[in-house]
């Protein structure tokens, strides 16, 4: 099964997941606090959250047409903004809020979704009907940031983040081994968590967040230049072109 899929994105997938065991570049210490999204995480935001989550699949990434354009026209420094920037960040973009962020998952949690999910504080899980919950860019051979990978790792058992990293597995709501609460109306679960969090002093939890997640924080103010042309070598080669025009002919028909 594997080797019928491009190996570039294995080959960098597999890199960075054991990133952390294998010798790194040695790491600049300089730390750059920057806070992102505070004042669009209120409310409004909170709002927007639900709506999006209302419809049938829950996604924060980009639709493969998006990649197969940007990487048949070859510009790496649009690709380089879109995925560093746009889409990394964004996809990771609660943890770098230092108010609390909750979300409720009732529909398809798929790819720029499920990283979306796993970046917030609190989740809950609806349980009306079964929904699809996993990564696919694996099968056409498309690689993850680093900052996404070590998100999977920070909060997925080990084997299975790996495996959903690699083999580009679907797994049911109902069989997703996840710390989170379940029920009919998670939305209701999702304010009642936020309703606790608020009656508390927020100081406390402001530091045990940003030591929480202060690994996978810090990679933002990391020279990643050599995972950006990894990424444009990956989805600019013959085999993840052509596996994503497959693909998307697949989803025309």
């Amino acid at each position: 099964m594997i080797s019928e899929r491009p190996l570039k994105g294995f080959q960098i997938t597999k890199q960075k997941w054991w990133s952390d065991v294998i010798e790194l570049d040695s790491k600049d210490n300089e730390k750059e606090k920057k806070e992102y999204f505070d004042t669009i995480f209120g409310e409004d935001c909170l709002q927007a959250m639900k709506q999006t989550l209302q419809n049938s699949t829950f996604s924060a990434g980009a639709d493969l047409s998006t990649v197969y354009n940007l990487s048949i026209a070859r510009q790496r420094a649009v690709i380089d903004n879109f995925v560093f920037e746009t889409l990394s960040r964004g996809m990771t973009a609660p943890l770098h809020c230092s108010k609390p962020v909750a979300c409720s998952l009732d529909g398809h949690t798929i790819a720029g979704g499920l990283m979306l999910a796993l970046s917030c504080d609190y989740i809950a899980m609806g349980t009306r009907k079964p929904f699809r919950i996993g990564i696919t860019g694996p099968i056409v051979g498309i690689p993850y940031p680093l900052k996404a990978v070590k998100l999977v790792q920070h909060q997925l058992e080990p084997q299975l983040g790996y495996r959903f990293l690699v083999d580009a597995n679907l797994v049911s709501s109902n069989d997703f081994p996840i710390r989170c609460e379940r029920s009919e109306t998670p939305d209701d679960l999702a304010r009642k968590w936020l309703k606790m969090i608020s009656e508390r002093p927020l100081k406390g939890f402001q530091i045990t967040k940003q030591k929480w997640w202060s690994d996978v924080i810090e990679l933002d103010s990391k020279d990643n230049e050599k995972e950006k042309q990894e990424y444009f070598e990956a989805v600019t080669s013959d085999e993840c072109m052509q596996a994503m025009k497959k693909a998307l002919n697949k989803d025309t028909k």
